[in-house]
């Protein structure tokens, strides 16, 4: 049941990437869509959900509650339209090529401009929201196509735990340095990216990080996933995180509940 209070709002948005064409990890929109109306039904928090028109016509069927709240898609300026001409450019070339070993090829982050892209501009949407709802002590974005099971939609979470930071799943702690030229080549996963928490303190400052990093890494002819590229930007910054640590995906609220 939902209960208006100021502790966290959440975001969320889906653009469709053409994902049903992919050569591998194929996903249509009725496997997004199955699972976004999971979470729209048992989230108990404010969730902003920003959507194409497309996307908007195919959820008019469904009924939400008040506490679902729409908007444009084309209303918040993404990385992906400022980035993506340089970072077709990049993973094209045979300079960035190069720095992928052949088991790693055909994983998305090495041959969808897109696929980075849209996942690098979960934080735009983060700031729009708060730009809109400006009145929360946190800010979460959580991916569309979350709620696998109903288990890992968040609730009764106990924010007297959350501390005045970034506030990340990592399934294990990055103990050391390691280069973005180097992860390029590396199958380590630290930082799960479906889903982070914010203090309403730090999302500008967040918003600006990345966008550097993106900055950086395309002057680097290097191009990787929000995973990736976090772990970056927390070794610059690592007063600015909070781990919860579990190798376990799609945990975060779970380990953060009452």
């Amino acid at each position: 049941m939902f209960v208006e209070n100021n502790d966290i709002l959440f975001v969320t948005a889906y653009k469709d990437i053409n994902r049903k064409s992919w050569q591998r990890y194929v996903l249509n929109n009725d496997y997004y869509i199955e699972r976004f109306i999971r979470l729209t039904i048992n989230i108990e928090y404010k969730l902003i959900v920003y959507v194409e028109d497309s996307m908007m016509n195919k959820l008019k069927c469904y009924t939400f509650k008040p506490n679902i709240i729409f908007k444009k898609f084309d209303d918040v300026d993404i990385f992906l339209d400022k980035y993506l001409e340089k970072d077709k450019e990049i993973m094209t070339s045979e300079i960035y090529k190069s720095k992928i070993p052949d088991h790693r090829k055909l994983n998305p982050e090495h041959i969808y401009s897109e696929y980075n892209l849209i996942n690098h501009s979960k934080i735009n949407f983060v700031r729009h929201s708060k730009n809109l709802y400006p009145n929360y002590r946190f800010y979460s974005w959580i991916d569309f196509g979350f709620a696998r099971e109903t288990t890992t939609v968040p609730k009764n979470i106990n924010f007297s735990i959350l501390p005045e930071k970034i506030i990340y799943q990592v399934l294990k702690i990055p103990e050391y340095v390691i280069d973005p030229n180097t992860m390029l080549s590396l199958d380590e996963i630290y930082f799960a990216g479906s889903t982070f928490i914010i203090h309403h303190s730090l999302v500008e400052i967040t918003e600006f990080l990345y966008e550097k990093k993106i900055q950086e890494f395309q002057s680097n002819y290097i191009t990787d996933d929000d995973q990736n590229l976090i772990l970056q930007i927390f070794y610059e910054n690592k007063h600015l995180f909070y781990f919860v640590e579990n190798e376990n995906w799609l945990t975060l609220y779970d380990m953060i509940s009452k």
